[in-house]
């Protein structure tokens, strides 16, 4: 093979940060709550550093096409250290307690990290390698196809394949809306109510009961969380407050443990709620932090809505409604 037809590698990673960045932009609240999850280091996971990063990836996707030289290896290198970070935090996430959703595409590309994930970080990371080698031969992508030296028809075949496996593979919702229930859609504006399912519980005493039963008395705020969700931690300081906003009914932590093995265990009123075989979990195709609303008359309220920042917004669209009611 031609040691510039090599230069393909730099073309398919400037194609695939210009996606990210792109996903990464039209949905800010999956990237955010992905930096989270992911658990990036303090300094790397600030608001800034979130809005910034599709902005360098751009820079990086043009840097690797039209620039050459010294500046050109620096950007491969650039590049290098970009994929093998990434590398680096999902095999790492493989390894927590709880699922980790990734949204390093954006919403192009939401799912939950798996080895699937880390395959496809590490031929990028591979990629990376080839475009530091081609990158210190000089000339720029750009340049090489426009003096002839590199196969024009290859990139353009390239760009061909992502747009149609984007095409056949993508299109996707945005991680927001692609967790909510089926059965839980909005239908001419209304919001379609739903018999809460009947589903075996553990309270924080150690009693047992049902979903449906829980909700027979008050409605019922069931956070989803977990110690080790990183992005949960502000949903979990805030629950006493809003139990205080919202004495109609029982804001209750409901978390995928035993009661003797959750830091999390409440035995006073509201109790906590223990979903130990994740039937909850999978009924609602919940994530970590969650929320649903149970209606005391044994429908579902509202939700499932997912995410840290979902859940707040939830909850005040839950007290400004119990609020108007009032009035």
């Amino acid at each position: 093979m031609p040691t510039d037809a090599l230069v393909l590698s730099s073309a398919i990673l400037a194609v695939v940060l210009v996606v990210s960045a792109v996903g990464k932009l039209r949905s800010p609240r999956a990237s955010a709550e992905a930096f989270r999850d992911l658990r990036v280091p303090a300094p790397l996971a600030g608001r800034r550093a979130v809005a910034a990063l599709p902005w360098a990836e751009i820079v990086l996707a043009v840097a690797l096409v039209l620039v050459g030289g010294p500046l050109g290896v620096v950007a491969a290198v650039a590049a290098l250290v970009l994929f093998t970070a990434y590398l680096w935090l999902v095999v790492r996430a493989l390894g927590f307690d709880v699922p980790v959703d990734c949204a390093c595409f954006g919403e192009f590309a939401p799912g939950r990290i798996t080895r699937r994930t880390v395959v496809r970080n590490g031929w990028l990371v591979a990629l990376a390698v080839l475009a530091v080698g081609t990158s210190a031969q000089g000339s720029s992508v750009a340049a090489r196809l426009v003096d002839g030296r590199a196969p024009w028809w290859w990139v353009a075949g390239a760009v061909a394949a992502a747009v149609t496996v984007h095409l056949v593979v993508g299109g996707s919702r945005p991680a927001e809306e692609h967790h909510e229930q089926a059965a839980l859609v909005e239908e001419e504006g209304e919001y379609l109510r739903v018999r809460t399912p009947a589903l075996p519980l553990t309270l924080g005493d150690g009693t047992t009961t049902t979903l449906r039963r829980l909700s027979g008395t008050r409605p019922q705020l069931l956070v989803y969380v977990s110690e080790t969700c990183g992005s949960c931690h502000e949903v979990i300081e805030a629950v006493p407050g809003w139990r205080e906003q919202l004495p109609q009914l029982d804001v209750r932590i409901v978390v995928q443990a035993d009661p003797e093995s959750s830091g999390l265990a409440s035995t006073q009123e509201p109790l906590s709620v223990h979903d130990a075989e994740g039937l909850l979990y999978e009924t609602f195709d919940l994530r970590t932090p969650s929320a649903v609303l149970l209606g005391a008359d044994g429908l579902l309220a509202g939700g499932p809505v997912i995410g840290s920042l979902a859940v707040p917004e939830f909850v005040a669209d839950v007290r400004a409604e119990l609020v108007e009611a009032l009035s």
